[in-house]
């Protein structure tokens, strides 16, 4: 798996999602008749073989199927899901659920057809819907509170494969047991770990009170410190920074200068090697004058006719010699002014390398241990009144489930079907952890106090929903770290994980008045989160290129990137159409 991301310079974007929507059965075709183009095709692959989609914009009704996989079968399929051969029975079969599964749609259990609508909006996640404050991203748009029980009951399908209908109204005693014990042991185990937040909190407000303030301003003042103690860190921050980028500048100065120095070695190495080959000549010279050359070749008896150097020779020699070595002295010279240089270099890099290493020391030992037990009696604070009700409740529960009698307890035909409360433990533990690590990735701010609310169904920053602290562009980057939760928790737990994820302008809102260093930093944990999660399955994204400015980008990402320029890369979504502007 990889993934897949389509940057957008103008509106052709858009036909991406809208093809993979139009042959899955919706209604609204991705290309007009003047763009020639009539037929849209999708292909999905699976580990038991490909299965591809084709619908053709005049015979809308119809879409074709072509399947290598046996739980597929090949052939000529309807839009309507009242036809005896629906696409819908495809659509569930790719996701691995039997077409006549049915799910409950209010308390009474009264149940409705699953239909591959119920869950289409869980892989495509069009531009207009990514920042939506409300319903979650997890609920389709429409979602209202007639229509929550059946949105929940969908997802109870794909999170658990939960077959929830009238035949689940009833239970044995021992299964009740069983069922009601599990529940006790859960109410335990949640009272344990909210007994030491309770304490911490009790002593916080000991404190507060003994430094005569209430537990609002004490709360406003250890924020005030703790944006102080922020403060000393980004200043840390950027001090480092600048050390870094030093540090980066002396390496380069003084590789540059090894080089030289490594130069002028093997200079001086050859003029002394010409040096030593003239002087054993110039010696040779000096002999022949003060010996005669022999006449005749000892070894063949033939005459030898050479004539002897001459003061003019060996004075030509000489001063080659001394030449050279006056080249060798500068060259010594500025080997020495080198070799200074480069100590110096070496001198203030290893200062510079014990500056980095000293901020970093302060960073991990002296700021962030602060700043983390700050941060830590913040939440716990702030969180007050909700974990003194959570504690409160959790007791009252304890003490009815104790009172309970065991052997006449079994469930009532007239119990009322909840699907809130058939979301299983970890669903839950693992949507708020993989929410907090998604965002603690992204550098969001509030990471740690983020929650994956059970009665809305969507993620809170302290309590509070994304709506009511956040913007448009918030919004969207919030979405899209919730349904990535999602999918992270299907690809591990779910037999039914779709395997691919459409998101168009997950940043949308970004370029409206937010901060641009901090949200380029979200921009690119995001980014990041979303290339590792690619190795479980196929994402892609649709975004523009101004909101991609900076964001590294690794291996395992596809770039497609529409350019809207007819002599450069792709133009557009569909080959050889143009903009009426740029058709001429």
């Amino acid at each position: 798996m990889r993934v897949e991301l389509c940057y957008r310079r103008f509106e052709y974007r858009e036909n991406i999602a809208k093809t993979v929507e139009f042959v899955c059965g919706g209604k609204e075709t991705p290309f007009t008749d003047k763009t020639a183009y009539e037929v849209a095709q999708v292909t999905f692959i699976t580990n038991d073989g490909e299965v591809s989609l084709s619908r053709s914009t005049r015979t809308q009704n119809t879409i074709h199927v072509e399947s290598s996989n046996p739980a597929v079968a090949s052939g000529s399929y309807s839009v309507s899901s009242r036809s005896g051969k629906s696409i819908n029975t495809v659509l569930l079969a790719l996701l691995g659920i039997e077409p006549t599964r049915r799910i409950a749609t209010n308390e009474t259990y009264h149940t409705v057809a699953f239909t591959w609508n119920a869950v289409r909006h869980l892989m495509l996640v069009p531009e207009d819907q990514v920042g939506r404050p409300q319903p979650s991203i997890l609920f389709p748009k429409s979602t209202t509170l007639t229509t929550l029980t059946q949105s929940l009951s969908s997802l109870l399908v794909l999170v658990q494969d939960d077959k929830i209908d009238s035949s689940m109204q009833t239970e044995s005693a021992s299964e009740h047991r069983t069922r009601r014990k599990a529940v006790e042991q859960f109410i335990h185990q949640q009272l344990d770990d909210i007994e030491p937040r309770i304490k911490r909190l009790e002593e916080m407000r000991h404190i507060a009170t003994n430094e005569g303030k209430t537990v609002h301003t004490y709360l406003e003042a250890l924020r005030k410190k703790a944006l102080h103690v922020e403060q000393q860190r980004q200043t840390l921050l950027d001090q480092d920074a600048r050390t870094i980028s030093h540090i980066s500048q002396l390496n380069q100065q003084y590789e540059h200068l090894e080089v030289l120095i490594r130069q002028r070695k093997v200079l001086i190495s050859q003029y002394e090697s010409d040096a030593a080959r003239l002087d054993l000549q110039l010696q040779a010279m000096k002999h022949a004058r003060t010996h005669a050359y022999p006449t005749t070749c000892q070894f063949c008896h033939s005459s030898i006719h050479m004539s002897a150097p001459t003061e003019q020779d060996i004075l030509v020699v000489s001063t080659e010699i001394e030449h050279i070595h006056g080249i060798q002295a500068d060259v010594e010279t500025d080997l020495a002014i080198l070799a200074d240089r480069a100590d110096k270099v070496q001198r203030e890099l290893q200062l510079k390398q014990q500056q980095h290493r000293q901020n970093m020391h302060t960073l991990e030992s002296d700021i962030q241990p602060i700043a983390q037990h700050m941060q830590q009696d913040i939440e716990q604070i702030a969180h007050a009144e909700q974990l003194h009700a959570e504690y409160a409740e959790l007791l009252a529960l304890h003490a009815r489930f104790k009172a309970l009698d065991n052997a006449d307890q079994a469930t009532s035909n007239n119990e009322k079907y909840k699907p809130r409360e058939c979301f299983q433990g970890d669903f839950w533990y693992s949507m708020n952890n993989t929410i907090r690590n998604i965002l603690r990735q992204c550098h969001f701010p509030g990471a740690d106090i983020a929650d994956f609310s059970k009665t809305s169904f969507d993620v809170e920053i302290a309590g509070y929903s994304k709506a009511d602290e956040q913007g448009k562009g918030y919004c969207a980057f919030l979405n899209s770290v919730v349904m990535l939760a999602f999918h992270d928790y299907l690809n591990k737990q779910s037999k039914h994980a779709p395997g691919w994820l459409l998101i168009d302008t997950p940043l949308h809102g970004f370029d409206e008045g937010t901060r641009s260093t901090e949200d380029s930093s979200m921009k690119a944990g995001l980014f990041s989160y979303l290339a590792k999660q690619a190795v479980s399955q196929q994402i892609i994204i649709i975004e523009n290129t101004n909101h991609m400015a900076g964001i590294p980008l690794d291996g395992n990402v596809n770039i497609v990137e529409f350019s809207k320029d007819k002599h450069n890369g792709r133009y557009g979504y569909l080959d050889g159409v143009y903009d009426v502007s740029d058709e001429s």
